[in-house]
């Protein structure tokens, strides 16, 4: 019921909104203090209900009735005061007062005529709701197959309103109707809210004589209601969910036919109803079946992590791509793109935050494209672009830089700032295959090589790359039976005290002895390790031949004072600390005997995973060595913390040291810097006397290099060590 209640006193105002708000179908539009404040709210929300209290503070209570009513206001109003004379109840009743209440004594008799003006509800009420619900028919448009039931109703029973009312929790409302311009009306006051309780027809003669109906604001103002005769509209399921009601302005009585009429059009209104909403289920499931196949289109078509297409949609466009281009002598540039390092980024911080990066990847190479070029992911860290109809080469190459640059900004991801490189390989049409295999092909095979050419991070494809190609497959075929075969084998270096000429160490090189093409550089084998997986099995490996070795020549009565054994950084996990832990025990060694190297931008980049774990390294005891040091992205804080024993110069630095000033420069800082942290010292690549000079002058204490011995196997070493050593 849509009620406006007016009263000053604040406590008063909150005991009655306390004791209404309960009842079923209350609805508060709104309070009002003050006569002309009542009388405004009230001509302007035109409720059903005022609840009117006698005594304002500005003006009278008994003036907001005489004006309501003067303004033919049709609300029932029923006045609470104090003052319970007979003198002011027959006043406000004379001025149109609905009913009469004292405040303090008949708080309720107050609640039992509200309940009585309240049609009552269905004993299966919320099922009724959510049957009309179901049919999604309310506050829909108007449609004719209703509208002409209405309009023959009105015809055949000579009536100037007829309605099909549904009604709602709150409100009836109206899916078509003839003589009426509202849409809807409060349930509170409807004569349809009654009716729905009625197996048969409801009908109310004269409603101005029937003591429900005749304060009701539709009675006693528009549409001024005296006749209604309302069928239930009842579905299938048995729910009563509104009527087909035909009303008159006069008294009148209901014949026979005219009853029959009225039962026979609800039944068709029904029919109408179930058709509507069997349409509607059609309809909803075709939208779900819509919806569904997009789902399965999506999963089909759509990485499921980045959104983009993935390999079978790129494939797709690709040929169109190519069919379109060849009919218009048009171009196209095909690239694989595949981010650098990112397993171990994946390894060392977690999947989760893996798939992040993925994720803002996949959002930087979108937005550095054009629309109407692809992005793809093609699964794990490798990624395609599509260019069509680019304008040259030149033009090509400009967005590849864009790529690149847009990848080396840092990307923010759980607390770190994490740097993506990436290689890219690029096949153009028609230069450089005329179908999408073709293309695809030739674009991976520049993207390894792109990968070899770090300057650049990208490479066009040239012919020559299938003969490297074909030549690295068969590598990689050679590579995985060659350590059962015994064909890897430990070339040592000898690390020299450049005081004293004392031998301080040896670091372990891995060689490769090919039975067809020979020794074989570690820049060729090692990455295809890396590549395959097969570097850990090949790096515990080196862990226990270097330690065994060590242990061995030590039984021989060789005073080696340690091995140096390279890392690669996918060996960087939790597993690497048990296989150090299990060389030193099986060989018999102290933690001190043994040195791990790690390249500068392996430590620095791999997150707080790895630093936990050299950490524990160094716990342990067992040295690490910071390799290359000097070419990395070390700043002077994070080396403060890393846990690293050793920096080794690199050996760019040491070329050009006696004729370089600023090579000098450099490698002096590197040295103080290092003597500053307490850290061992050795420089790399040391080939000529004025090399070692110049880095004893700087106060570095330990160089390996050709001056001394180049990596030797074992029996050389020991002829080394025993008396054939050239310094």
């Amino acid at each position: 019921m849509r009620t406006v209640i007016v009263e000053d006193s604040a406590a008063a105002l909150a005991a009655l909104r306390q004791a209404l708000e309960p009842l079923p179908g209350f609805d508060l539009l709104g309070t009002a203090a003050a006569e002309d404040e009542a009388v405004d709210l009230i001509l302007a929300q035109q409720p059903d209900l005022v609840l009117l209290d006698l005594g304002l503070a500005s003006g009278s209570g008994l003036g907001v009735l005489r004006r309501l009513r003067a303004g033919a206001c049709p609300a029932r109003i029923v006045v609470l005061t104090n003052r319970v004379e007979q003198a002011y109840r027959t006043a406000c009743l004379a001025a149109g007062a609905t009913a009469f209440f004292d405040k303090s004594a008949e708080h309720g008799a107050l609640l039992d005529q509200l309940q009585a003006w309240m049609p009552p509800q269905p004993a299966n009420e919320e099922q009724r709701l959510l049957a009309l619900r179901a049919l999604r028919v309310l506050d829909t448009p108007a449609e004719p197959s209703f509208d002409s039931l209405t309009d023959l109703a009105a015809r055949l029973l000579n009536v100037p309103i007829v309605l099909v009312s549904l009604v709602d929790e709150r409100r009836q409302w109206f899916k078509s109707r003839v003589g009426l311009g509202a849409t809807e009306t409060s349930r509170a006051v409807s004569f349809c809210g009654h009716a729905i309780n009625s197996e048969d027809l409801f009908v109310i003669e004269d409603a101005r004589r029937d003591a429900r109906f005749a304060d009701n604001p539709l009675v006693v103002g528009e549409p001024r209601v005296c006749f209604y005769a309302g069928a239930p509209l009842t579905l299938a399921g048995g729910e009563v969910i509104g009527t087909l009601c035909a009303i008159d302005h006069a008294p009148r009585q209901l014949g026979t036919t005219e009853r029959a009429v009225l039962q026979v059009l609800a039944r068709h209104v029904v029919v109408e109803l179930e058709l509507r909403r069997q349409v509607s289920e059609l309809i909803a499931e075709m939208e779900h079946r819509r919806q569904a196949e997009h789902r399965y289109m999506q999963l089909a078509t759509r990485d499921p992590l980045t959104g983009l297409p993935n390999r079978a949609a790129l494939f797709d466009r690709l040929n169109h791509a190519v069919r379109a281009a060849a009919r218009n002598d048009g171009t196209l540039a095909f690239m694989f793109l595949d981010l650098d390092r990112f397993k171990l980024i994946n390894d060392s911080l977690g999947h989760a935050v893996g798939d992040a990066l993925l994720q803002a990847v996949a959002e930087r190479l979108h937005d550095s494209v054009r629309e109407a070029d692809t992005v793809a992911r093609l699964g794990g860290d490798e990624f395609a672009i599509l260019l069509e109809q680019p304008r040259d080469t030149a033009a090509v190459v400009s967005v590849v830089d864009k790529l690149l640059a847009s990848l080396g900004e840092p990307i923010q991801l759980d607390g770190q700032a994490l740097t993506v490189r990436a290689s890219v390989g690029i096949a153009m049409y028609p230069e450089h295959g005329d179908n999408a295999d073709q293309l695809m092909r030739h674009a991976d095979l520049a993207m390894y090589q792109a990968k070899q050419e770090t300057a650049l991070g990208y490479c066009m494809y040239e012919p020559r790359l299938d003969l490297a190609a074909q030549s690295r497959l068969t590598l990689e075929q050679d590579l995985r039976p060659a350590l059962a075969r015994g064909e890897l084998a430990l070339y040592y270096q000898p690390q020299i005290d450049l005081d004293t000429g004392q031998l301080t160490g040896v670091e372990a090189l891995l060689r490769w002895n090919h039975p067809q093409q020979g020794l074989v550089p570690p820049a060729r084998f090692i990455p295809l390790a890396e590549e395959t997986g097969l570097i850990q099995v090949i790096g515990n490996w080196v862990l226990m031949e270097a330690t065994r070795q060590l242990a061995s020549w030590r039984a021989a009565g060789l005073e080696i004072p340690q091995v140096s054994v390279n890392v690669s950084p996918l060996q960087l996990q939790a597993g690497l600390l048990g296989q150090v832990e299990h060389a030193l025990r099986e060989a018999g060694l102290a933690p001190a005997d043994l040195e791990l190297e790690i390249t500068e931008t392996a430590i620095t980049a791999d997150g707080p995973l790895v630093l936990d774990l050299l950490s524990k390294l160094r716990a342990l005891g067992v040295g690490v060595a910071v390799d290359d040091f000097g070419v990395g992205f070390s700043s002077l804080a994070m080396l403060r913390r890393l846990p690293v024993s050793t920096l080794k110069i690199d050996r760019c630095f040491v070329q050009e040291i006696a004729r370089n000033s600023q090579d000098a420069t450099i490698t002096r800082a590197i040295i103080e810097l290092g003597r500053g942290l307490d850290l061992r010292l050795v420089a790399e690549g040391v080939e000529h006397t004025d090399q070692r000079l110049v880095l004893s002058g700087f106060g570095c204490l330990e160089a390996q290099g050709y001056l001394f011995s180049p990596p030797l196997p074992v029996d050389a070493l020991v002829d080394w060590i025993r008396g054939g050593r050239n310094e």
